[in-house]
């Protein structure tokens, strides 16, 4: 299966969201797979497999996370672009 490659910078409150909901799916499979050996749906096996996989995408999350300081912020804005390169542009280029 094709795999995806996701970079994206969220603020602390949207870090916790999806935090809190990438957990929220887990329990919901672990509950599932706990349903399951009481004879609902499908093998507690699978249900089990999927809370075990949302858990190593909650890992990743974690592991590829890291604090940005409030300068990375203009590193967001493409190249050419911003306060400063309209100062430069607004400079003469004899002096």
């Amino acid at each position: 299966m094709p795999r995806r490659r996701i970079e994206v910078s969220v603020s602390h409150d949207e870090f916790e969201d999806l935090n809190n909901a990438l957990e929220d799916h887990r329990n919901g499979f672990t509950d599932m797979a706990a349903e399951a050996s009481n004879g609902l749906g499908l093998e507690p096996e699978y249900w089990a497999g999927r809370a075990n996989e949302v858990q190593s995408l909650l890992d990743k999350v974690h592991e590829h996370s890291r604090e940005e300081t409030a300068a990375t912020d203009d590193s967001n804005r493409t190249r050419g672009s911003g306060h400063r390169a309209d100062r430069e542009a607004q400079q003469d280029p004899r002096d």
